[in-house]
């Protein structure tokens, strides 16, 4: 019995010194963004999936956005390590034109390997879409 658990203690101690040197590592999912408007629509909301593979707890500050149209609401700030949470893009595309295809970048802000993470989201409109397939 005792030898059981000086091997817990050993274990632990050895899953507690991996976690405090491997910082939290964002992935996201989707890997390249891409969200589909439509002009006579007020804008575009996406969700983005986050993932932990560090070895601390992800905390997220804040998210910052290239431009005033777009917003990020960090539904999931601490995210455990190998955990998942959420952040939720908003964009208005009030302003975009039938041949906008855009680019709205997002810079997570965090306390991961990459402490200022960039996230590209790309912008195509539908209408433009439409119109390309029907040149084919």
């Amino acid at each position: 019995m005792k030898k059981l658990s000086v091997l817990i203690v050993i274990i632990l101690m050895i899953t507690g010194l991996y976690a405090l040197t491997e910082a939290p590592d964002i992935i996201i999912r989707p890997g390249e963004p891409i969200a589909y408007f439509s002009p006579e629509e007020e804008g575009v909301i996406m969700e983005v999936t986050v993932l932990n593979k560090g070895g601390e707890t992800l905390q997220i500050k804040e998210v910052k956005s290239s431009c005033f149209c777009a917003s990020a609401i960090v539904n999931t700030p601490s995210i455990r390590p190998m955990g998942k949470g959420k952040l939720t893009f908003q964009i208005s595309t009030s302003r975009m034109h039938e041949d906008s295809l855009t680019r709205v970048d997002f810079t997570v802000i965090s306390n991961a390997k990459n402490p200022n993470f960039p996230i590209p989201l790309l912008l195509i409109n539908k209408k433009f879409m439409k119109n390309s397939n029907n040149k084919n």
